[in-house]
């Protein structure tokens, strides 16, 4: 091994690197039209390693050291005859380095140039059809600012994003702005045109009303016992001023549409309410919907105000909306009499739990004394809540006409409405005016005095035409005789001597008792 290094001397080796070097340009003349068609930087590079290797031979050249003592004759000689070994991959592997370098140079400046273009930038997501609020927590997290446009749409619920400046996968650098474009939703002033709900089911009107985005307009379901489940009900808008065609998707209003008659389960325990007071009745009712109807009955056991019976068993169940009936105490209950078989006196006096009021009156076929009416039919039963006034009227037999002669005519409208009109009789008079000496005014005569009349009778009333007279009438207490002039004497006033009726006087006293009896009952 010493003997084939010792002969790679200086000179040795220059002279194998030159033969090297010849070999290599004659190949490269027989070669030359292929290469050719090699690249300039190829050659470059050829011409490049070259240089390097022949610096490298150089200086190691330069660093080989130089053997001491000169070898004798016959080892150079034995060296000459060796046989010389010469590398030939040796610029391969050179070139094959110098590419490893420069490759990795390149890769290593591609990684770290890779490594921080990922830092400083982040992938960006796909924001469209979302809430502005995941774009802009997106945002926070990965140091993105954002610019935000709104604008209206129907497409769009509002809030939400419409469209964005860098597209999804795409990378925008930290730092910067991401545009975003977000919807307001549907326009709040556009007029709307109204559908015809009445002629749609509830699906098809909530249909429409989001297809049209009315967000102000109200699906309403309300229970009705007339209206089948799922009809139209009515429509209305919350500002009566606004007629529907001026509808505007900002204005309230609401579609009603039936849930059918509610039903409910029967689930209430209807307690015992007999002797209870009606007012915890009101209260148990109240609470649990129950709709309660109170009728009132007179009890001699229970007391006013406490239920008496009620309609449905104590301990049953009844449900909401269930009607129900109690009955409450009215207290104990005086019944009304038949005034028939009593006197005016015996009905005023005898019922002092009645308020009774007596009244007197004509009449053409009741029997003087006796019973014309009572305001309250016998057998009712009054409570304390009733009214418990009674009016009986008597009869004072067939009317009676006075003799009103001496009387002024101012006194004859009060006479005839107090002793005939007030008591039912339609009795009237008419007047008419003759000569007489009495003074003027005064009662001279009467058609028909002093008897019986019937119930509907006008009587004509003569009165004194005599202007001259003196003004202190004559004294009549001696009887109408005295007024009239005898027979044959003085002028005719228009009317014989009249007469009395067999039974006048007696009449007349009868009825001046009747008369005295009313005032006295009055």
């Amino acid at each position: 091994m010493s003997d084939f290094l010792s002969k790679f001397n200086k000179d040795k080796y220059d002279d194998l690197v030159n033969e090297k070097e010849d070999k290599e340009i004659k190949n490269k003349e027989e070669k030359k039209t292929e290469k050719q068609e090699e690249k300039e930087p190829q050659q470059k590079q050829e011409e490049q390693a070259s240089a390097v290797e022949k610096e490298e031979a150089v200086h190691k050249r330069e660093t080989t050291p130089v053997s001491a003592p000169v070898s004798s004759r016959s080892s150079r000689r034995q060296d000459a005859e060796e046989e010389v070994e010469i590398d030939l991959d040796y610029r391969r592997k050179k070139k094959l380095r110098m590419w490893l370098i420069i490759a990795g140079s390149v890769l290593a400046c591609l990684l770290i140039f890779f490594i921080y273009y990922m830092l400083v930038h982040v992938k960006v997501e796909n924001f469209v059809d979302q809430p502005v609020s995941e774009a802009r927590a997106w945002a926070g997290e990965n140091d993105v600012e954002v610019e935000l446009e709104q604008e209206y749409s129907m497409e769009y619920d509002a809030n939400q994003v419409i469209s964005q400046s860098v597209a999804e996968g795409d990378r925008i650098r930290k730092g910067k702005a991401l545009k975003l474009t977000s919807s307001l939703g549907a326009d709040p002033e556009e007029i709307i045109p109204l559908a015809d709900f009445s002629e749609m089911t509830q699906e098809e009107a909530q249909t429409w009303i989001d297809e049209n985005k009315a967000e102000n307009l109200q699906m309403v379901t309300e229970y009705s016992d007339d209206i089948e489940a799922g009809d139209f009900i009515k429509f209305s808008i919350k500002d009566s001023n606004i007629a529907e065609s001026e509808y505007k998707r900002k204005d309230s209003a609401a579609v009603y549409y039936s849930k059918g008659e509610e039903v409910f389960e029967k689930n209430i325990t209807i307690p015992d309410f007999t002797g209870v007071a009606k007012e915890e009745v009101e209260k148990w009712a109240e609470k649990n919907e129950v709709e309660m109807t109170y009728e009132e009955a007179d009890s001699d056991s229970v007391e006013e105000g406490n239920i008496i019976s009620q309609s449905e068993a104590a301990d049953e169940k009844i449900a909401k909306r269930d009607k129900m009936e109690v009955v409450v105490s009215a207290g104990k209950a005086v019944i009304v009499p038949s005034f028939s078989g009593l006197t005016a006196e015996e009905a005023a006096m005898n019922y002092p739990d009645l308020n009774v009021t007596v009244k007197h009156a004509f009449h053409a076929d009741v029997a003087y004394g006796s019973l014309i009416s009572q305001s309250v039919e016998p057998d009712t039963k009054l409570t304390n809540k009733d009214d418990k006034s009674i009016t009986v009227t008597y009869s004072q037999g067939r009317p009676y006409l006075h003799d009103f002669r001496g009387q002024s005519e101012g006194d004859l409208p009060k006479l005839f409405y107090e002793q005939y009109k007030s008591k039912g009789a339609d009795i009237n008079y008419i007047v008419k005016y003759v000569d007489s000496s009495e003074l003027k005014g005064t009662v001279v005569d009467m058609g028909v005095f002093n008897e019986f009349v019937p119930m509907t009778y006008t009587v004509e009333v003569r009165i004194s035409n005599n202007a001259s007279a003196p003004p202190n009438p004559p004294d009549f207490s001696e009887g109408p005789e005295n007024i009239y002039p005898e027979s044959g004497a003085g002028e005719d006033v228009g009317q014989g001597e009249l007469d009395p009726e067999p039974g006048a006087e007696e009449s007349q006293d009868l009825l001046e008792d009747g008369e005295n009896f009313e005032v006295d009952e009055k």
